[in-house]
């Protein structure tokens, strides 16, 4: 658990810490940013100052080279050209300049026999403008070369020019110095250095813009070389980059030449060396900022000690209070702010606390003891402490109320357990006898029960034979009928048959009709007609003897007849009969189920009565044990009655 001191303390420094740091951050973010835009201030009227200082150079060499175009002496065609001469010679030597020479309007210098017709100086000239041209260089000398129109009646009638030293442009970025550090440099409009403070760049012609491609993954040509972009393309501002080398930020300022064929002017100044006593004063300021938070953090700590120091105190007698420490000495505290107050809180409250537990304990030892007659009204109880004494005061008045119900009630108990002891033991002795006759009752249902199943044991044999003979009945009249059918049939056939026989008997008779006629026709024939007589004759014979056999085959047939029809009768006789015996045989199977039925029925119930006896037997007995126990249960309760009152015996209780 943290000390109050400690969270003081450490709240004291995290706020003391975050106020310096946020200090500090916000000192350095704003001594940054001010100092950074009076560097970009400075560097933006330095750039622009640089621009104002070649251009007014420039105006100055392309007025005085104009002013000398101007003279009569170049423009009259009275004045020879070594006259011509001599008076370039002495403008070249009165303007410290190298060379001065003059072209007539084709670019053609007949003084030293030169053509000059495709120089970029000429043919700005030629236009009636004066132009200072881009340096040229062969090997380390270089030179800029003026020009200006000599005009003669109105018109360009050729043109002047002169070279002068680079060192003209040295000296405007000689005089543009920034720091230790700082730079400058001047760009043609194809982004070749023309002049610097570091001369091998002129020397060198260096265009960083040309080497942006053949160097894409060089971090320093490629910023700035970004920058030359927008310095040829006639922009001006402020950017950013990095040397790698030495890992230097610079700042760098630039912006067009007026009067210039797109030249620029570049300011470059080193960032770090500038922000180097923003720097030093940021440091000095976060070591001011450690020692104030050292002082803060003492003082809040003496401060803290002396406010916390008491707090303390109250806090360990506090914590030893509830422990159950009413003895210890209380803690003494000499101020007079809040530190007191809960010094003297603490003090009354362990005083209070003293007082109220020693009067409850020696109330609930009086309890301990059997004394309940005791009152907890001599201690002070202040504020909500009250309910505690009237809550003690409330116990002690219930349990005189409760002991002496409870001696009361002992002695009712006692003697309503004798009589229910009384009660118990003759109902044990009438659950006794129930239980006897329960038995007989039973052993008689058993017997009944036997004689029930045997009984339904036999109607089910019974009814079994009856369907088997049922069956068999069935099946006969079954056999019967079959045999009533085909006596059908053989009396349809014998019909039949004798129908055929009388067919056979007209053909007979027809036969010896026929036969007859032949004998007739043969004796009329006489001897050619013997041999048919003996045939006829012959045919006539058999078809008596047909006849004969006819007639005793009808007679067979009827008596066949008569016989089969004797047998249909006594057929449809018998099939009655067996009809009417298997009715009487389905009657009594239904009988049969009937019986069988109620036989079930009766088994049944007098099983439902086995149960109902064998319940009854249960609750007969289980009563008989009940009022054993009950009785037991009524002598204990007796003893423990008189326990109890022995025990509540033991308390002094206040008279009602």
């Amino acid at each position: 658990m943290k000390k109050i001191q400690t969270k003081i303390m450490l709240l004291v420094i995290l706020a003391t810490i975050g106020v310096s740091v946020i200090n500090v951050i916000l000192s350095t973010l704003i001594s940054r940013n001010s100092t950074t835009s009076a560097i970009e201030q400075t560097l933006t009227e330095t750039t622009e100052l640089a621009a104002l200082a070649a251009q007014n150079m420039i105006s100055t060499y392309t007025l005085t080279i104009a002013e000398i175009a101007s003279s009569p002496i170049l423009s009259s065609p009275e004045i020879t050209l070594s006259e011509k001469q001599a008076f370039l010679q002495t403008k070249v030597d009165a303007y410290y300049m190298r060379f001065g020479g003059m072209a007539d309007a084709d670019g053609y210098d007949s003084i030293h026999d030169t053509d000059i017709s495709d120089e970029p100086f000429f043919q700005a000239a030629l236009q009636g403008k004066s132009y200072m041209s881009s340096p040229y260089y062969e090997g380390n000398d270089g030179y800029l070369v003026v020009s200006a129109p000599v005009i003669s009646d109105g018109s360009v009638t050729g043109v002047v020019y002169f070279q002068c030293d680079t060192n003209i442009l040295q000296s405007i970025i000689s005089e543009i110095q920034i720091g230790e550090e700082g730079d400058a440099y001047i760009l043609d409009k194809e982004g070749t250095t023309i002049a610097a403070l570091d001369t091998e760049e002129v020397l060198s012609q260096e265009n960083l813009i040309r080497e942006m491609a053949s160097n894409p993954d060089d971090r320093y040509i490629q910023e700035l070389g970004s920058i030359e972009l927008k310095m040829v393309a006639g922009e001006s501002g402020v950017e950013r980059y990095t040397y790698p080398e030495d890992n230097v930020n610079y700042i760098q300022g630039y912006t067009s030449i007026p009067g210039t064929d797109g030249w620029s002017v570049g300011v470059t100044i080193s960032e770090d060396e500038f922000l180097h006593y923003a720097y030093v004063g940021n440091n000095l300021q976060l070591v001011i900022s450690a020692v104030l938070c050292v002082l803060v953090i003492l003082l809040s700590a003496f401060v803290c000690r002396t406010i916390t120091g008491p707090i303390v105190k109250c806090a360990r007698r506090l914590h030893s209070l509830s422990e159950g420490d009413l003895k210890s000495p209380l803690p003494e505290v000499k101020g007079r702010d809040e530190t007191r107050i809960l010094s003297d809180s603490t003090a009354h409250l362990v005083t209070n606390f003293k007082v109220m537990l020693e009067e409850i304990g020696m109330v609930l030892s009086s309890i301990a003891n059997g004394n309940l007659t005791a009152d907890s009204v001599k201690a002070h109880y202040p504020g909500d402490f009250k309910a505690l004494q009237e809550d003690l005061q409330t116990i002690n008045d219930k349990l005189n109320q409760t002991l002496s119900g409870i001696a009361e009630a002992t002695a009712q108990v006692s003697s309503s357990s004798a009589q229910v002891a009384s009660s118990s033991t003759s109902l044990s002795q009438g659950s006794t006898e129930q239980a006897s006759a329960v038995v007989q009752l039973s052993s008689t249902l058993s017997d009944m029960d036997k004689d029930a199943k045997q009984t339904a044991a036999l109607s089910e044999q019974t009814k079994t034979a009856v369907d088997g003979a049922q069956l068999q009945l069935e099946e006969s009249r079954k056999h019967i009928e079959g045999l009533n059918e085909a006596m059908d049939q053989i009396t349809s056939t014998s019909n039949e048959i004798r129908h055929i026989i009388d067919t056979i008997e007209d053909i007979a008779l027809q036969t010896n009709i026929l036969a007859l006629n032949a004998s007739v026709e043969a004796a009329r024939a006489g001897e050619a007609g013997k041999g048919f007589a003996v045939v006829a004759n012959e045919v006539r014979e058999l078809a008596s003897k047909s006849d004969e056999a006819t007639k005793a085959t009808i007679e067979l047939i009827q008596r066949s007849i008569a016989a089969v029809n004797s047998g249909s009768e006594a057929v449809t006789n018998v099939t009655a009969s067996v009809s009417e015996v298997v009715v009487l045989a389905e009657q009594a199977a239904s009988q049969m189920d009937v019986m069988t039925e109620a036989v079930e029925r009766q088994t049944n119930s007098i099983n439902q009565v086995s149960l109902a006896v064998s319940q009854i037997s249960e609750v007969v007995q289980s009563n008989s044990a009940t009022a054993e126990e009950s009785a037991a249960t009524s002598e204990e309760l007796s003893n423990q009655a008189v326990i109890l009152k022995q025990l509540v015996g033991g308390f002094t209780l206040r008279r009602r």
